[in-house]
């Protein structure tokens, strides 16, 4: 039984592109080594390029991508410590979570997974080039005989003149796809075909499209930024990233039967010296784009700075008598009937807490977990005292020396739209290596190479002819398409009147059935 080639030693003569043949013609074995390949096989170009280190670098980039996705980017500081508490917001800070789209770990990652594609690539891709493009026409039978399929046929008698043969050889395979190329070998002639050459390197232009999507995202993490900001309706906001405005028409939102939210809505103008540049209506998925510039619709929520009025109730004290509710506009004097005050609403915290070391007041997140309004008190023009009234807590009176209670008895915040400014040059290149990448799978998924050699000895009126190769992936494929190819030989070369001759005992090596394990 002849021996094989493994996968391995097949691999070798590829990288060496001789088919393992010498000058005398006879087979010989792979070297170990080839120009190039003790450098393609160092320890540290080994570990660059290993799948080990793909599969941590994907991971490790995946976990920090989710913390990105559920951590607002590029917020202000004050907004991670009063979201996230003394206790997380400043890790997340220090660890620079805010933004971690720009850290420079994040793009160290970025840079070492290019470096493993790129690695990857250089150790590979020779092979395949010297597979295609160094392969010899003339290979001894020794070698046919190591190859994953094998056949001999002898025919003792042919209807096809010697010299028609190998045009006859050549068409039937050509009648399959193949490129064939033909050589003079003494009395032998040796053809070698091929096809599928597209399909070998499929998997290199996926490695090259990883590099480029990569290029990409690092270009936009090196030169693009990411920055949030609340909008408030009827308000313009000057935008220096362009140079121009940015005006809030309208915010909207729309829900589903049951009152969870479904969309919501922001109607935005661009403006410049008072000229609209462009109109947008912005919601989610569907970005304001302009000079490269891009504004997505991120969030919405309740002021927690600020209020459209607030609802204060006032009591006699003395008399124990309910004077009135009244709502006081946001930053506007407003007298109350039947008493001598003016009272005006000046600040807002959505969740009240003091700092005692710098005896300021701020507001520990966003959601209105206790809201506290601040008023100033005027008689007469002259100011009272600045008391903060407190919703859940109506019991507390700043203000001893005044005979009226001051009660918070509700509010009314508007809604800010969160817009995400973004700047990403890198997106049309991950585009281009995104087509790349589906091409290159496509080519290394249904393209398959297929290499196969000939030796047709002609003797007499007959001849022997000894067929052999192997395919890069779909072996059942291949086998079933050299044996088809086996048969159109067959049938060419033996005359009409006879069966097509039995293959030479022991040329093919029995093959184990699948029932046999």
């Amino acid at each position: 039984m002849t021996e094989r080639y493994s996968p391995e030693e097949q691999q070798a003569l590829e990288i060496e592109g001789t088919s393992g043949v010498d000058d005398t013609g006879q087979s010989s074995k792979p070297s170990s080594s080839s120009p190039g390949q003790g450098a393609r096989d160092h320890i540290l170009i080994r570990f660059l390029s290993s799948l080990i280190l793909a599969i941590v670098l994907f991971l490790t980039l995946a976990v920090l991508t989710i913390f990105g996705t559920f951590i607002e980017q590029g917020r202000d500081p004050s907004f991670y410590l009063a979201s996230y508490g003394p206790k997380w917001g400043p890790w997340i800070l220090n660890l620079k979570i805010d933004n971690i789209y720009h850290s420079w770990y994040y793009t160290s990652l970025l840079a070492l997974l290019c470096v493993n594609a790129l690695t990857c690539v250089y150790r590979r891709f020779p092979v395949t080039i010297r597979s295609l493009f160094r392969e010899r026409v003339s290979v001894s039978r020794e070698f046919l005989k190591k190859q994953k399929e094998y056949q001999e046929i002898e025919i003792s008698r042919s209807p096809v003149p010697a010299s028609e043969i190998p045009s006859l050889v050549a068409d039937t395979l050509k009648a399959r796809h193949y490129q064939v190329q033909r050589s003079a070998d003494g009395k032998e002639t040796a053809i070698y075909a091929h096809k599928g050459v597209l399909g070998r390197i499929g998997s290199h232009v996926a490695h090259l499209s990883v590099i480029v999507i990569l290029a990409g995202g690092l270009l936009g993490s090196l030169t693009g930024f990411r920055l949030f900001g609340t909008f408030y309706v009827n308000t313009t906001t000057f935008i220096p990233q362009g140079g121009w405005d940015l005006r809030v028409n309208k915010f909207w939102i729309t829900h589903y039967k049951n009152g969870m939210v479904k969309s919501y809505f922001s109607d935005v103008d661009i403006l410049k010296d008072g000229k609209i540049l462009k109109h947008k209506v912005i919601q989610v998925n569907h970005p304001l784009e302009f000079q490269g510039l891009r504004f997505y619709q991120a969030s919405f929520g309740e002021a927690p700075d600020r209020l459209e009025s607030a609802d204060v109730m006032v009591v006699d004290k003395e008399k124990k008598q309910f004077i009135g509710r009244f709502s006081l506009p946001w930053d506007k004097l407003t007298p109350i009937p039947r008493t001598p005050y003016t009272l005006k609403a000046v600040r807002y915290v959505s969740d009240f807490a003091f700092d005692p070391k710098t005896g300021s007041v701020f507001t520990q997140s966003e959601k209105p977990k206790n809201p506290a309004v601040q008023i100033e008190v005027y008689q007469d023009g002259k100011l009272l005292g600045s008391p903060w009234l407190f919703y859940k807590f109506p019991q507390v009176q700043v203000l001893k020396n005044v005979p009226e209670f001051f009660i918070f008895g509700g509010y009314h915040a508007p809604f800010y739209t969160g817009l995400e400014l973004a700047k990403d040059p890198g997106v049309p290149v991950v585009w281009t290596g995104s087509f790349l990448l589906v091409g290159g799978l496509f080519l290394s998924s249904f393209i398959f190479h297929r290499k196969i050699w000939l030796r047709i000895r002609p003797h007499g009126e007959g001849l022997s002819l000894a067929v052999g190769g192997f395919g890069h992936k779909d072996k059942i494929g291949f086998e079933r398409e050299f044996e088809a190819i086996i048969a159109d030989l067959k049938t060419a070369l033996s005359p009409p009147d006879r069966p097509a001759p039995e293959p030479v005992s022991g040329a093919m090596t029995q093959r184990p059935s699948l029932s046999n394990g």
